[in-house]
């Protein structure tokens, strides 16, 4: 058996910190963040807008910064644009001293959006990172017990945060509730920070974005195309960078037999994300559920999420990645049908558990499902192809979800989203 060295021992403990405390940071203000907006009186296309911005962002500039990182340090590409993205969770706390409930909704919403710019460049860079820091044959352990952590402390996050907010006046509570976020966000970012990179060329960070390899999975055959002469290599160069972002996207491949495919994904993204701007108004305004209701919710889906992460890898390797996409994905449709005919926390109490196992088995078995039907002598084009269908679909399910409850009312969109996610989990099973 191998033993690791201890610079990989130091790597690895850093990034169990690293996501120990994202793990915080969900556990407060990401998970009451839109909330927070429910309760500022935020409508339905307001927390859409907040719940469409990482689709909308990552559509734009996913490929051009792809493009843009070839050849960059990884780390201080990675800490600077994490301490660019999280430093808007600083400035949340301060918002309710500054502006009117009515303007601070609008002005978190254009966080939001900004946010997302260096978020989304951290993304990829981190992606990158993590595969140089980790070897392949530590990747599957480090992977699964960052999973565990990071389970354990939105759990544990959500559960104490609920508390608080029940136990202080409002907004000074959601205040402090973010001010832990932003704190536990600072801590991840100085973890990252620790880490040791070896003398690896950064030319693989492009490869690692368009070939959808996680760690651990075979490398791609990407060729980087070598940087411009006579351009400085240190700016974004926009122009050459949308160049890029074009030309990824084949969309011939819609033609082929993976056409189908990416139509059967679509659908289940845009089907997902249709009821989740809807979830905290229901809670708030129909439920009336307390933020410790709220927050015990939230950890009965991550503790059920965990236990069921345990089985459905299993199953998966048991019976396959299709079968458990097609099973997982055919109860979709429990969640929203839940909420819509709710009326108390106890449904939703049960609705998280079940969310929650669902869940486990729809995250193991899209990945899965994806990379076997993507061909390893032209991977690259096929997720990048991917890549734009997942941010479509999340962008435009939070934007649709976020008109019919404008238009429709809470509860009978979510039973509308039950029906049309009951129809994407058809889809996933005709051509999934």
């Amino acid at each position: 058996m191998q033993i690791p060295t201890a610079v990989q021992r130091a790597n690895f403990r850093y990034l169990y910190a690293d996501i120990f405390w994202f793990g915080v940071l969900s556990g407060s203000t990401l998970a009451f963040l839109t909330v927070y907006v429910a309760r500022l009186g935020g409508n339905s296309l307001q927390v859409g807008l907040i719940t469409a911005a990482p689709g909308l962002v990552n559509l734009l500039f996913s490929m051009p910064f792809g493009g843009w990182l070839q050849r960059k340090p990884l780390l201080p590409v990675t800490v600077s644009s994490l301490f660019l993205h999280r430093l808007g969770y600083l400035v949340l706390v301060f918002l309710p001293w500054l502006f009117p409930p009515h303007r601070e909704i609008w002005v978190i919403i254009v966080i939001t959006l900004l946010m997302y710019i260096p978020g989304t460049l951290q993304a990829i860079a981190f992606n990158a990172l993590f595969a140089e820091v980790v070897e392949p044959e530590w990747r599957a352990e480090v992977v699964g017990k960052r999973f565990a952590i990071q389970s354990f402390s939105i759990s544990a996050a959500s559960l104490l945060c609920g508390q608080l907010l029940d136990r202080v006046v409002f907004p000074l509570n959601y205040q402090l509730v973010f001010l832990i976020g932003a704190l536990a966000a600072l801590f991840s970012t100085y973890s990252v920070s620790r880490l040791v990179v070896g003398q690896k060329s950064a030319v693989g960070l492009y490869t690692a974005l368009l070939s959808g390899n996680a760690p651990g999975t075979a490398s791609s055959t990407l060729q980087i195309r070598p940087a411009r002469k006579g351009r400085p290599s240190n700016r974004l160069d926009l122009l050459a960078a949308f160049s890029t972002w074009r030309s990824e996207w084949r969309l011939d491949l819609l033609h082929t037999p993976f056409g189908p495919f990416m139509g059967a994904y679509l659908a289940f993204y845009t089907v997902q994300y249709i009821p989740i701007p809807l979830f905290p108004l229901v809670q708030v305004r129909l439920l009336e559920m307390t933020d410790s209701q709220i927050s015990f919710a939230n950890a009965l889906f991550y503790t059920s999420l965990l236990i069921g992460s345990l089985v459905v890898s299993r199953l998966s390797q048991r019976k396959g990645h299709r079968w458990m996409l097609v099973q997982s994905g055919a109860w979709i449709f429990i969640f929203p049908l839940l909420y819509a005919i709710a009326r108390s926390s106890q449904v939703v109490y049960l609705n998280n558990i079940i969310g929650g196992a669902i869940w486990a088995g729809l995250y193991n078995a899209t990945t899965n499902r994806l990379m076997e039907r993507v061909p390893e002598n032209d991977r690259p084009a096929h997720m990048a192809l991917h890549n734009l269908v997942m941010n479509l679909g999340m962008l435009g399910g939070s934007l649709l979800g976020s008109a019919l409850g404008e238009t429709l009312g809470l509860r009978q969109a979510m039973w509308l989203a039950a029906g049309l996610r009951l129809i994407g989990s058809y889809l996933l099973w005709r051509y999934g």
